[in-house]
């Protein structure tokens, strides 16, 4: 075993997300764009993922994206 795992934080599939400000800065296209965690990708460092009005998935960077936190109440 390696002390120095540092696998990213898991991120459940059906979780809506938004562009982190890397993810935004990277692909401005995408920066307002909102969509849901569909599965995870071949690289373990990407997900993919299906933006809000699109029909096919794509697969980005865990750190281009960011959970939106549910509403309480």
């Amino acid at each position: 075993m390696t002390g120095g795992d540092r696998s990213p934080p898991r991120i459940a599939i059906g979780t809506r997300f938004r562009l982190s400000a890397l993810g935004a800065a990277r692909n401005p296209h995408l920066a307002k764009k909102e969509g849901i965690i569909v599965g995870g990708s071949r690289l373990n460092s990407s997900l993919r993922v299906l933006f809000d009005g699109r029909k096919s998935p794509m697969s980005l960077h865990r750190d281009y994206i960011e959970p939106i936190p549910s509403e309480a109440g």
